[in-house]
């Protein structure tokens, strides 16, 4: 089963998400926490789903799991790093 993986990353001056096996952004923004919001909103879309996010060096900075159980409850688990 492959879960989807949303990620943040830094595009220039700009942080954009994209999705795994996709190669371009699906939407840039100027602020990192807002990307991220935004990469939540489109994990939580999935039954299961992962979110990441990098850092201005390019190392993963955050990662969730995010699951759905059978009453619709999304649960987010926060990996440390």
């Amino acid at each position: 089963m492959d879960v989807p993986c949303v990620r943040v990353r830094r595009t220039g001056e700009r942080w954009g998400v994209t999705q795994k096996g996709i190669d371009w952004f699906l939407a840039e923004f100027s602020l990192w926490q807002d990307a991220i919001d935004y990469a939540r909103g489109l994990a939580v879309a999935a039954e299961n789903s992962i979110v990441e996010g990098e850092d201005f060096q390019g190392r993963i900075a955050l990662r969730q799991v995010l699951s759905r159980d059978a009453q619709g409850v999304v649960r987010v688990r926060s990996v440390n790093y």
